[in-house]
């Protein structure tokens, strides 16, 4: 699992506004581009896969925070 994911996610708990954005995902695969996107124009470097990954590990955490 990459280390900037799970930053990114630090730094997406404490901004709603991140959190909304994400929330306006439509599927799976959307929420995973829009994660990279948003990452790389905050500073972030992964790619979908490991968004992928990282989803997987904390499945419950997330949705919980963007149900």
């Amino acid at each position: 699992m990459s280390k900037e994911v799970k930053q990114f996610h630090e730094l997406i708990s404490q901004n709603p506004t991140l959190v909304e954005k994400l929330k306006s995902a439509s599927n799976r695969e959307d929420f995973v581009e829009l994660t990279v996107q948003l990452g790389a124009e905050y500073g972030y470097s992964f790619t979908s896969s490991e968004v992928e990954v990282y989803i997987n590990q904390n499945m419950l955490i997330l949705m919980r925070q963007f149900a």
